[in-house]
């Protein structure tokens, strides 16, 4: 698995900071020091946050004295490609995804011409990035603009190979307790990262349909209940019901999951929608979570907060049907890819093993 390799965002200008109840600082846009736009409440390198920057940077108008980017440059191209019409036909995650990479290639490479360019740029380019699938991506718009744009003959980012997958047994590892722990201490309750990501670990959903779970797929008994778009197939999770034996000690985790989605609730039909209302796609949330793990310092995929559910309830002692009515696995065979290291576990343990320190002379 290749690791993940941060970047120093961009130092963005105009912004001014501001206190709220409590003492948390908010982020204002403001280069006349007059007309303030209030920021989301994400660090300053993350999708949502420069996303929100650059429309009130577009919105601000050219002010005097500063410096635009020289003609034929790579930061040149790009700004014209996010006011293209490309650009605004693509979804919002998307587009906050090709935002936050342009953000990071006009801060490494935005000098450079772009017609000089090669594959072998963009290739070691491509491998040195936190999410290699997404910036060849990101090449792929960026050039396909300059040729529909009549600024480019030839894309020279169509002959760099897509990167290589892992194997299957390892494409979505599980997230391990301290990469969660990670990844909310980067991001707040508020967010749309935090909210996205503890909406997926608790419900194990796939992100076809976490994008379309609202409160409309909750019942009276308090569970939550969706066909998958995928199988066909029901899930059923205890939403606000009394937890079984085997998910107590989720509690937490649910609760959670509940002050997150509050905190960002936009009163829209699912809880995922984004901040103009409009339906959040499979892709940009996938997208989303990989950039935002990759910004916390890890590197994980959607999928694999499925993978950590699964697990979780399998250590506490859940059965095969009991985990595939959670998570809607259609196939006992794929829940017991998830219990078999943990009844490996627990063969070698007595039922009232405890975990003594051999220091400990109570223990010989």
């Amino acid at each position: 698995m290749r690791p993940a390799i941060r970047h120093q965002p961009k130092r963005l200008k105009y912004l001014m900071p501001g206190k709220g109840a409590g003492g948390v600082t908010y982020w204002y846009f403001a280069r006349d020091r007059k007309n303030l736009i209030r920021l989301p409440d994400a660090p300053h390198d993350h999708p949502d946050f420069l996303t929100a920057y650059a429309a009130a940077l577009a919105a601000s108008g050219p002010v005097k004295g500063d410096t635009p980017a020289r003609s034929g440059t790579v930061a040149a191209l790009i700004i014209a490609a996010e006011t293209s019409p490309a650009f605004r036909a693509v979804s919002p995650g998307y587009r906050a995804a090709l935002t936050a990479h342009f953000a990071e290639l006009t801060a490494t490479v935005g000098a450079a011409p772009f017609r000089q360019i090669s594959a072998a740029h963009i290739r070691k380019n491509v491998g040195d990035a936190s999410n290699p699938t997404m910036r060849r991506k990101v090449w792929r718009f960026l050039f396909a603009f300059g040729i529909d744009a009549g600024l480019l003959t030839a894309d020279p980012s169509a002959s760099v190979a897509p990167p290589k997958r892992a194997t299957k047994s390892v494409s979505h590892p599980p997230w391990t307790a301290d990469e969660i722990a990670a990844y909310r201490a980067r991001f707040p309750i508020g967010t749309s990262a935090r909210g996205a990501m503890e909406l997926l670990h608790f419900t194990a959903a796939r992100i076809s349909d976490a994008v379309r779970i609202g409160p409309g797929m909750v019942g009276s008994d308090g569970v939550l209940a969706f066909v998958q778009k995928k199988t066909g197939d029901q899930a059923f999770v205890p939403w606000t019901c009394q937890l079984p034996a085997h998910a107590a000690s989720s509690d937490a985790d649910r609760a959670t999951m509940h002050k997150a989605l509050a905190a960002m609730s936009t009163g829209q039909s699912t809880y995922l929608a984004t901040s103009t209302g409009k339906p959040r796609s499979s892709v940009g949330l996938g997208n989303l979570i990989r950039e935002s793990a990759a910004a916390a310092g890890f590197d994980k995929s959607a999928h694999g907060l499925r993978a950590t559910r699964a697990i979780a309830l399998a250590e506490n002692g859940a059965s095969t049907h009991q985990i595939g009515a959670w998570t809607g696995h259609k196939s006992l065979k794929e829940i017991e890819h998830y219990t078999t290291a943990t009844n490996r576990r627990r063969a070698v343990m007595g039922a009232a093993c405890a975990i003594k320190d051999p220091a400990d002379p109570a223990a010989n």
